[in-house]
């Protein structure tokens, strides 16, 4: 099929969709790749783009990256996460706008896969990850992480203090605390892991990117007080190697610095 013939197929595609779900077709949705809507300059009517089957890196609620290369950008649309799900391990086209605050971004209209048209919508509010040029790493001190195991004694090394760590694993896995399970990102170091805690929707989208393209963590973190022995008992710390909770201030990923900001 000549690339001519697929422009012309899925600008239909997009017509027919936006017309079964009730729409009125009043511009259409350029074909572009995410490099020329991004980049480009490409000029469309209302700046609508159509993307095929854009590689969707991760999704967090109405926040997603999107993949091109070595080119990401952020997608939005309400629950994007999830309609993401309806259209995995299929082809398919979406519909978006670009725009250009608070950052450079595009919003989702719809997606069309096969006969299924699903409407996203613009979402209200979303909050992007904080990139940050010139990152003040000054206070986030240097600790010789091989030593550190999951015993308080040596930990005790490491409290109320703000460290750097690098080439790090991060998993999603079931950790069991306060007497419940319940899913949570850790990060492996050699002999310890620490339960990243208290995550906002915007740095867990990065987190999630980190897993997703099997990246190692790069950035800086805080550990507060010892573990609490009702919370993470010696026996749990043993069997698991959980040293407790920690708080990431900053982390690396495509380049960028994101910083965690309240």
């Amino acid at each position: 099929m000549s690339k001519l013939f697929s422009i012309l197929l899925i600008t239909a595609l997009l017509a027919v969709g936006l017309v079964g779900c009730g729409g009125k077709l009043e511009e259409t949705y350029t074909m572009v790749t995410l490099r020329e809507a991004a980049l480009a300059g490409l000029k469309s009517p209302g700046f609508k783009f159509g993307f095929d089957s854009p590689h969707f890196i991760t999704a967090k609620g109405d926040l997603a990256l999107v993949r091109e290369g070595n080119l990401i950008e952020f997608f939005t649309g309400v629950d994007i996460e999830s309609k993401i799900g309806m259209v995995e391990g299929r082809k398919f086209v979406v519909g978006a706008r670009k725009i250009f605050s608070p950052t450079p971004h595009f919003t989702v209209d719809f997606m069309i896969a096969g006969g299924d048209t699903i409407k996203v919508g613009e979402p209200y509010g979303v909050k992007f990850p904080a990139i940050i040029k010139g990152f003040d790493e000054s206070d986030f001190e240097e600790v010789n992480l091989n030593g550190l195991t999951s015993n308080v004694i040596q930990l005790k090394d490491i409290y109320e203090t703000k460290f750097r760590v690098a080439n790090t694993t991060i998993s999603y896995e079931e950790v069991n605390y306060k007497g419940e399970p319940e899913m949570a990102y850790l990060l492996n170091l050699e002999k310890v892991r620490f339960i990243l805690e208290d995550l906002s929707p915007d740095v867990e989208l990065i987190v999630k990117a980190l897993i997703a393209e099997n990246l190692y963590f790069d950035g800086g973190v805080y550990y507060g007080e010892k573990p609490s022995e009702s919370l993470f008992p010696r026996s749990y710390r043993n069997a698991t190697k959980i040293g407790g909770k920690i708080r990431v201030e900053f982390l690396r990923y495509a380049g960028d610095v994101i910083a965690v900001t309240q």
